[in-house]
């Protein structure tokens, strides 16, 4: 019993630490761009270069002026060494995923460590310098891996967004839509150039940056993304916060994210209006029950966009109101709301784009300054001066007729 309670301790110790600390948490990894309000993303491909779909990304990515980060295997690119010319050639940025494919947890800890240090003197020889970034396979961090990391100097890359075009279900359409339907300012997305990855991705890649590009975003190699740094323990009370919380409150209310653009901001959760009566800038009112939309912001956007000033953060929000207006449109199950509402801080404004304000009651007033200032610290906003929220709606003629 004690000889398996080792085991099983060791192998906590040796697979799972790493896999918390490092792959899910992202604590001393690089996972995104922070502190920019640019709408950015580190584009990333893994586990080439391969003679048969390397060449298909590169020409889409040629077609469309974008650069990339290649986690390239050292193996592979002694193999095909023009490819990996090539690579610098055309401007990408040759990065390390490793000697050879093979998991992490799957290789004994020397093993592991040779194999990095393998692959970065391969790099070398063929590029002249070293590479900045070390990504292992499958993500799968050890302690011999982030030991030779540190030892060769090396940057550690995770990711935020999964591509999934190694997935047999996964076609072009499906890539397109996981990527572009889920990507934010900052984020760094992993692809694929080799195997059957590479070839799903060589073939969703013109629609893929074509929609992203259309979205605001600016795809660039991740050593290029600003405000690039490792993780830290600072960063996990929001973490944690995203993931249980909000999660968990999305998906009681079953809010919805209107993500548009790289820089919308709003989310929504239809529900009955709860009231008060509000009166209507062109006569008539709504009423209690009557079909809603409540209003939540993308709090993490809006703290970036902050961070580059208020007048950015008050842009943000002005642009997204014609997401509001498309979701009425284009979701049916929206079809029928008469007003959007929420709460604000900053309530006085919102007039010019079209919001008007009634006052709260004073203890739910108090409740909820208490409660958004608390979210507004926890995502990283300064310490506000003056804490006063109240209730904000846009009714739908209003909002068709501005932006609609």
């Amino acid at each position: 019993m004690n000889v398996w309670a080792g085991l099983l301790g060791a192998a906590g110790f040796y697979w799972g630490l790493p896999y918390l600390v490092w792959q899910r948490w992202g604590l001393g990894v690089v996972q995104r761009g922070l502190g920019s309000a640019r709408p950015e993303l580190g584009l990333t491909f893994d586990d080439g270069p391969d003679p048969e779909t390397t060449p298909g990304v590169l020409g889409a990515l040629g077609e469309a002026g974008v650069r990339a980060t290649f986690f390239v295997l050292g193996e592979r690119a002694e193999a095909h060494p023009k490819l990996i010319a090539r690579l610098q050639d055309e401007g990408h940025e040759v990065a390390l995923h490793g000697w050879r494919h093979r998991h992490g947890w799957l290789r004994t800890p020397g093993e592991a460590y040779a194999d990095a240090v393998r692959g970065v003197r391969a790099l070398e020889r063929l590029t002249g310098r070293r590479p900045r970034f070390f990504r292992p396979p499958h993500g799968a961090w050890t302690w011999a891996q982030m030991a030779a990391v540190r030892r060769l100097g090396l940057v550690p890359v995770h990711w935020t967004v999964e591509a999934h075009d190694w997935h047999p279900r996964h076609g072009p359409r499906e890539v397109v839509g996981r990527v572009a339907g889920s990507a934010h300012p900052g984020d760094v997305v992993v692809l694929h150039d080799a195997g059957p990855g590479g070839a799903t991705a060589a073939a969703a890649l013109p629609e893929l940056l074509a929609e992203l590009k259309a979205r605001g975003f600016d795809p660039k190699p991740v050593g290029e993304l600003r405000g690039l740094r490792r993780g830290a323990w600072r960063d996990l009370p929001k973490r944690a916060w995203a993931a249980t919380v909000d999660r968990f409150f999305d998906r009681i209310y079953r809010v919805e994210e209107l993500n548009y653009g790289a820089q919308s901001v709003f989310r929504v959760a239809k529900g009955p209006f709860p009231g008060p009566v509000l009166e209507l800038a062109g006569g008539g009112r709504v009423v209690p029950g009557a079909p809603a939309a409540e209003l939540h912001l993308h709090s993490e956007r809006m703290a970036r966009a902050g961070e580059a000033g208020s007048l950015t953060a008050f842009r943000f929000f002005k642009r997204s109101m014609r997401d509001l207006a498309r979701a009425l449109r284009e979701r049916p199950h929206l079809a029928d709301v008469q007003v959007f509402w929420g709460v604000s801080l900053f309530g006085e404004v919102l007039g010019p784009v079209g919001f008007r304000t009634v006052e709260l009651p004073p203890a739910r007033r108090r409740f909820l300054g208490a409660y958004m200032h608390f979210l507004h610290r926890m995502y990283g906003g300064t310490p506000l001066r003056r804490v006063h929220p109240t209730l904000v709606y846009i009714d739908r003629a209003t909002l068709l007729e501005r932006y609609g």
